[in-house]
């Protein structure tokens, strides 16, 4: 079972700040362990989705059931 959503940790002390998909945008994180501010950006919109049915580069998404 493999799962789409990346982790993002801090710079400072690499604890886990959260798991998700940044797919466009930026997200900015206070780590609850050493109180260092972290910003993560990502710009792969164009990569990740796609309008073509089936598009060969579309990430499946697996629910957790």
């Amino acid at each position: 079972m493999g799962s789409c959503l990346n982790e993002y940790r801090c710079r400072a002390c690499k604890k886990l700040l959260f798991k998700g998909l940044l797919v466009e945008g930026s997200v900015e994180a206070k780590c609850r362990s050493c109180h260092a501010v972290t910003v993560v950006s990502a710009t792969r919109f164009n990569r990740l989705l796609c309008m073509i049915d089936p598009c060969p580069r579309r990430v499946p998404h697996e629910p957790n059931a």
